[in-house]
């Protein structure tokens, strides 16, 4: 089976009621997926760098 299929599948209706099913099962089998919050640097200003418009 390959990758594409398998998510269109696993995103579909059905997959999500099978999700439900096996989770039932065997709770935690198949997780949900988590936001991950990733921090970002800021560019460094130097006084009179005028390029980032702030």
């Amino acid at each position: 089976m390959s990758l594409e299929y398998y998510y269109r599948l696993v995103n579909s209706g059905i997959g999500k009621k099978v999700k439900e099913v096996l989770n039932g099962l065997i709770p935690g089998l198949i997780p949900e997926p988590v936001p991950v919050r990733v921090p970002v640097r800021q560019p460094e200003r130097r006084p009179g760098d005028f390029r980032n418009g702030r």
